[in-house]
């Protein structure tokens, strides 16, 4: 009772003579509530903040990408990162964005506030309407898991101030009350109209050239491709006497401050739009004409013309557009126009996010652009190959502005698509054609065929004159066609059963060609198989002679000393500790070799097959002074998507022996650590070593076919060292295991005492194909 006295009596004392000490009151507040016998509080350990960010932001590219979905939610045209001294831990990242900021009950209110529920009540942003990017109340933790310290400037245009908070995340220590850790917040004169800046100190992972490449790619998922309308126009558009503004669309850019010199790593234009091999645009003015541009440095084309609503007369316009303009960048893979460093990645985001979206007052228009939407049937006409330069969806990346105020064009009642009629259908026409121009006058300079029975005069494929149709890719749009066209029933239905034993015979067709490259896959997919295992019998070879090598030391060694029993004992029980090593080392090849067998292939738990591979490999790692503990698991139930049991023995393989050589060049005893879970519908796998890293210039190369840091320089080398060899496969081969499951394999930013680390993620195993086999 005296201490709960004392307590009342120093809270009583500071109300009086120190009142705007609010931490103090806070604090004896919260001691006084202790002493309350009838009732209990819940309270929150100031620990709990290390270990959110910790459990919710386990990787730094999940942290970083959250902080831009935050400056995305906020309403930003441009948020520029910029490392500073990232090359090693400590380092200071800042975030500058031009979104509108936060106002002081938005800054103690939302970001101060643990699980606070905005983004719930409010799905969309402010200004732009667009639907909020960020995993809600995770950016705090984000911000917490990339540094020690972080210092918010933000400022709204509604204030003339700009407020500073001051955050220490060392504070956020155990055994505090979360309640009771107090942070700075001050106002400045303004730095800028609006936005927000995140200083981040202390960094706690370093971020290589590579590592910022990979945020780049990592967040590009929400980012428009590229804003129609300038940033610094407005478009206001007048509807339910409510006034909208035009998204102007989101870059992100990526510096690093490298000898006080600042250099962009990465930006859209310089990852993607670049690298296009033509800029295709297209207007349709007041009048309704049609204007088409197509511009490639690389080509040397700049070509203007007119887009008519007949194919036949370029100058008749359109008579439901007006006000319509898009521009679409156009790629050609696997060719050599695009470097091979930015290649994979534009195709992959190409895959996902390639095509035509479209965009109606401000607004994206769903599914027009979405994977798997063929709304202009550019991949339809692929298939039907009437034109054959390659304009599938893959092949573009492209926006439609529609500023529709006269409401021309309507969204669906379900909000899915706009409502067929004939403006839409003079706009598919419009875009198609456009397009396709484009996609011939590059087939045109670079000397491609562009259609079927086209002879080459020469070495140049003669001039013909393409006459590019309106929509009727599908049979089914023939069909509806054809019912609008008058004349006999009987000739009709003729009609009719003539199309439908033609959409028969084609899907017959389908579903043979179906089979036939099943069969194909599966071929590949043994020839792949087989060729891993040849690798992994390589590498075998090399590893086996050490032990050879020491097995016959030791027989030798005990013909000469046979007699001489004070040292005999020491030297069998040598011998035989490398004669258990090599069996259980052999073992694990014998059961590579048998794998193979078995011509199915089967979801794998990836766990399992990395704990069989180490209870075969750790033994060896002991032998070569390295510290290699029982994998680690992170989840249960870790199945794959079908793959091969020898497909993962030559990739754990080809990682290991890989991290011996690498540690062997440090001269030192060194470590690995291998890393399974569940992740985003993934199964990933993280192999890390302390070796003596990959560099830089080398993180991207180190999968290319016959790139190798370890060859001999002459054949006799090969004999006199004991070193495996490298032939600049195994990596390679290991890639396109991984790729062909629609997987993926980068360098990542090592983790803490490690040098290297090699990520790899497969898609989890799909319900049905763990029904199927049982699992």
């Amino acid at each position: 009772m005296m201490e709960e006295k004392k307590i009342r009596e120093e809270l009583e004392r500071t109300l009086a003579n120190d009142s705007s000490n609010y931490s103090k009151i806070l604090e004896l507040s919260s001691k006084l509530a202790s002493f309350d016998q009838e009732n209990v509080r819940f309270s929150v350990d100031a620990g709990v903040i290390d270990r959110l960010g910790t459990e919710l932001v386990a990787r730094q590219e999940t942290a970083v990408s959250e902080l831009v979905k935050n400056s995305y939610d906020a309403d930003a045209i441009k948020v520029t990162l910029k490392f500073e001294n990232s090359d090693s831990i400590g380092g200071t990242l800042y975030i500058y964005d031009d979104g509108l900021g936060m106002t002081k009950e938005q800054l103690v209110n939302g970001f101060m506030r643990i699980s606070s529920t905005d983004k719930l009540r409010n799905p969309l942003s402010e200004r732009y309407n667009r639907k909020r990017a960020g995993q809600k109340g995770i950016g705090r933790f984000a911000v917490q898991r990339l540094g020690e310290k972080l210092t918010i400037t933000t400022q709204t245009l509604k204030d003339d101030f700009a407020l500073v908070l001051t955050i220490d995340w060392n504070k956020y220590q155990g055994d505090i009350d979360l309640s009771n850790i107090t942070n700075k917040i001050i106002t400045v004169p303004k730095r800028k109209d609006e936005g927000t800046t995140l200083k981040i100190e202390g960094l706690k992972d370093k971020w290589t050239q590579a590592a910022i490449k990979r945020i780049y790619r990592y967040v590009s998922a929400i980012i428009q491709p590229f804003p129609l309308s300038k940033s610094e126009e407005e478009i206001e558009i007048k509807e339910k006497d409510e006034i909208s503004t035009i998204d102007p669309g989101f870059k992100t850019v990526f510096k690093k401050l490298d000898n006080n010199k600042s250099i962009i790593i990465a930006d859209e234009s310089s990852m993607i739009y670049d690298h296009a091999l033509a800029e295709i645009e297209g207007w349709i003015d007041d009048n309704g004409l049609g204007i088409y541009s197509i511009i490639s440095k690389q080509l040397k084309i700049e070509e203007y013309g007119e887009i008519g609503s007949d194919p036949d007369n370029m100058t008749a316009p359109f008579s439901k557009l007006r006000k319509i303009r898009f521009k679409a960048y156009y790629y050609i893979y696997n060719s050599g126009l695009i470097p091979k460093m930015h290649e994979t990645s534009i195709k992959k985001l190409a895959r996902e996010y390639g095509g035509i979206r479209l965009y109606r007052n401000g607004f994206r228009v769903l599914p027009y652009g979405e994977r798997k939407d063929d709304w202009l049937k550019l991949d339809a006409s692929i298939r039907q190959r009437s034109i054959l330069p390659v304009h599938g969806n893959i092949n573009f990346f492209g926006f439609v502005e529609l500023i529709d105020t006269k409401k021309v064009f309507n969204e669906t009642s379900s909000r899915e698509g706009l409502i067929e009629n004939e403006a839409l259908i003079q706009l598919q026409n419009f875009l198609y054609r456009t397009l396709i121009t484009g996609v011939i006058k590059v087939a045109e300079i670079r000397n491609i065929k562009i259609v079927s029975g086209q002879k080459k005069e020469g070495n140049i494929y003669e001039k013909i004159e393409v006459r590019i149709k309106d929509i009727a890719h599908t049979l089914e749009a023939l069909d509806l066609e054809l019912e609008k066209e008058e004349g006999n029933i009987q000739v009709k239905r003729k009609r009719r059963k003539k199309i439908q034993k033609l959409k028969k015979d084609i899907e017959k067709i389908a579903e043979l060609q179906k089979e036939e490259t099943s069969k194909m896959l599966k071929e590949k997919s043994m020839l792949r198989v087989l060729s891993s295992v040849g690798i992994t019998i390589g590498q075998f070879i090399h590893e086996v002679r050490d032990y050879v090598s020491s097995m016959e030391s030791d027989v030798k060694f005990l013909l000469e000393k046979l007699r001489s029993d004070t040292v005999l004992t020491e030297r069998l029980l040598i011998l035989d500790k490398n004669i258990t090593t090599f069996k259980s080392y052999t073992s694990y090849f014998d059961n590579v070799i048998s794998q193979n067998v078995v011509r199915e292939l089967r979801p794998i738990e990836i766990q399992n097959v990395v704990e069989n591979f180490w209870k075969s490999i750790h033994n060896d790692a002991i032998k070569s002074d390295i510290e290699f503990s029982l994998p680690i698991r992170n989840g249960s139930y870790l199945y794959t998507r079908p793959m091969h049991p020898s497909e993962w023995s030559s990739i754990l393989f080809n990682f290991y022996t890989n991290a011996k050589k690498a540690i062997k060049r440090t001269g030192k005893s060194g470590e690995i650590k291998i890393e399974c879970g569940l992740e985003d519908n993934n199964m990933f796998l993280e192999f890390s070593d302390t070796g003596d890293g990959i560099s830089k210039e080398n993180e991207e190369k180190i999968f290319e076919e016959f790139f190798t840091t370890t060859s001999p320089n002459a054949l006799e080398e090969i004999d006199e060292s004991n070193e495996i060899t490298g032939t600049g496969l195994g990596l390679k081969i290991v890639k396109d295991i991984v790729t062909s499951y629609r997987g993926c394999i980068q360098v990542v930013s090592p983790k803490e005492n490690f040098n290297t680390c090699i990520r790899i993620e497969i898609p989890k195993a799909a319900d049905k194909e763990l029904d199927d086999y049982g699992l």
